[in-house]
């Protein structure tokens, strides 16, 4: 895609992942901060499972599934995928996504810079629905509010936390083209 500088200067590249973004130890990069971010996503990601989540990852690449990547310096610092329903479904016009950000790189416009990029994509295909969802207590739920997405629900106790307390799931969506 480009690159795009965040609002402390930074400049990152933004662009479509290519199985040769996760080469050469991109994908080892990237799971090693999302296992440390990963309190507040649906998915552990824990050291022992890392060989099994980079097939599934990879394998995801060329499905109904498109994702964004940031990168500084070669590394992957933010990553974002649209998940676009089957086109069979009677729900093929809606969409849903998860965005992760690096540690080091949060509160400086990389995640809405994400979610911008995905709903473009969405657009393109003819997406009219988006969907996502966090946990309570993520501050993900500010930036979605901040994009528009409105509040669709809550579904209680969804997750557990390794603490093993349990969080609800709050639901959000935004409506992105004429129905």
């Amino acid at each position: 895609m480009n690159d795009v500088t965040l609002n402390d200067g930074t400049i990152i590249e933004l662009k479509v992942a290519h199985i040769d973004d996760y080469q050469n130890g991109g994908y080892e990069y990237l799971y090693s901060w999302l296992s440390k971010v990963d309190q507040f996503l649906a998915k552990r990601y824990r050291v022992a499972d890392l060989v099994k989540n980079k097939e599934q990852w990879l394998s995801r690449l060329n499905t109904n599934e498109s994702t964004v990547l940031c990168l500084h310096q070669g590394k992957i610092i933010g990553s974002a995928t649209l998940i676009m329903n089957d086109p069979q479904s009677r729900a093929a016009h809606v969409a849903s996504f998860g965005v992760a950000v690096h540690p080091a790189f949060q509160r400086k416009g990389l995640g809405k810079l994400l979610i911008i990029a995905l709903e473009q994509i969405a657009l393109d295909r003819g997406i009219k629905k988006i969907e996502v969802n966090c946990y309570d207590g993520n501050a993900a739920a500010a930036l979605y509010r901040s994009l528009n997405y409105a509040s669709e629900g809550r579904r209680l106790r969804k997750g557990r936390l390794d603490n093993g307390t349990y969080v609800d799931e709050l639901l959000f969506y935004k409506f992105i083209g004429p129905l």
